[in-house]
């Protein structure tokens, strides 16, 4: 006698229904949108200083920007190649930024021990802010003006004057080196982990000059403190309208800007990339952030995270070749 087995058919709606619930795990969840907890912007210069104050202020306007809160921790030391390496090695989630200077592009060619590759570690996310450096030096000098400074050292052995930076690789290691190459002089460096420090020894004599931002300048010039000799940049800054050139004060052929940017560990994926440039992209034109810039004397620099990437391995390649016909040796 053949047995027949009975089946109970299961609706088709109910059966796929069941089959989801079986096969999707009980723990999926959909990600939290970018970004879910606050940011971290890393600056690698102390506290009062003119790029700190810098990044202070466009982390504020990110933070608005993105409704999250972005808090700036400063690293600051060895150029602001500290504060490079804590986020070229951070987790790439758009949760560990790096407000960052021109300086950047230089550190492959200053540095013979980096611990990673500034150009291809670090994705440019947005640019921000451009300007200058101006050159300062205490009320009692023995010069009153740049071309008194330069006939001074020329009349004195290798090393007769100093100057202040954050470190080697710095932007104002950088303009004064360039500096003392223009005008054929030697200057002995005195490394500072901040501005604030080195514009003390600055007034009391210890150094004798220092390339400074104008937004930390600008008062010090105008209390007395400090005498203002002459600006980086090609043009007179807007900033310091009464203050020449290093081209027009006696440094022939002098020209250099700064700029200031964000920037993320290499592999964040590019969702968070974009996300991050669009918001950066989206204040930084503003009349509200160009009136707030201007109070530190910087005008803004909008530009996207993609563009900011290629500016600096152009400008890198552009460093190697100043660098090399200045003979500077990389630090080890």
């Amino acid at each position: 006698m053949a047995h027949h087995i009975s089946s109970t058919r299961v609706p088709f709606g109910l059966a796929l229904a069941l089959t989801l619930l079986i096969t999707t795990p009980v723990n999926a969840q959909t990600p939290d949108p970018y970004p879910a907890r606050p940011i971290k912007v890393i600056v690698g210069i102390g506290a009062g200083s003119n790029t700190d104050a810098l990044g202070r202020l466009a982390s504020s306007f990110l933070a608005k920007q993105l409704n999250q809160a972005v808090v700036v921790e400063n690293r600051p030391g060895a150029g602001g190649t500290i504060a490079a390496e804590a986020v070229a090695t951070a987790a790439p989630d758009g949760y560990t930024l790096l407000w960052a200077s021109s300086s950047i592009p230089m550190f492959p060619h200053m540095y013979s021990n980096l611990k990673f590759d500034p150009i291809k570690d670090l994705v440019g996310v947005g640019g921000v802010a451009e300007g200058g450096l101006v050159i300062l030096t205490r009320p009692d000098a023995p010069w009153k003006t740049l071309a008194e400074m330069i006939q001074h050292g020329k009349g004195k052995p290798a090393g007769a004057i100093s100057y202040a930076s954050a470190g080697i690789g710095s932007n104002a290691y950088l303009f004064s080196e360039i500096f003392a190459q223009t005008v054929g002089l030697e200057f002995l460096h005195v490394p500072y982990k901040g501005s604030s420090a080195a514009l003390a020894d600055i007034v009391s004599g210890q150094v004798d000059f220092v390339f400074d931002g104008p937004s930390t300048a600008i008062p010090q010039v105008d209390s007395g403190r400090v005498r203002a000799l002459a600006f980086s940049t090609k043009n007179r800054s807007s900033f310091m309208p009464n203050t020449p050139t290093l081209n027009e004060a006696g440094a022939t052929g002098f020209g250099q800007r700064t700029w200031l940017a964000f920037f993320a560990p290499a592999g964040t994926p590019s969702a968070i990339t974009k996300k991050l440039s669009d918001s950066i992209g989206a204040f930084v034109p503003t009349p509200a952030f160009r009136k707030e810039l201007g109070g530190l004397a910087h005008e803004p620099m909008p530009m996207t995270g993609e563009a900011l990437t290629s500016m600096i391995k152009e400008e890198a390649a552009q460093w190697g070749v100043t660098l090399k016909s200045l003979k500077l040796q990389p630090s080890k």
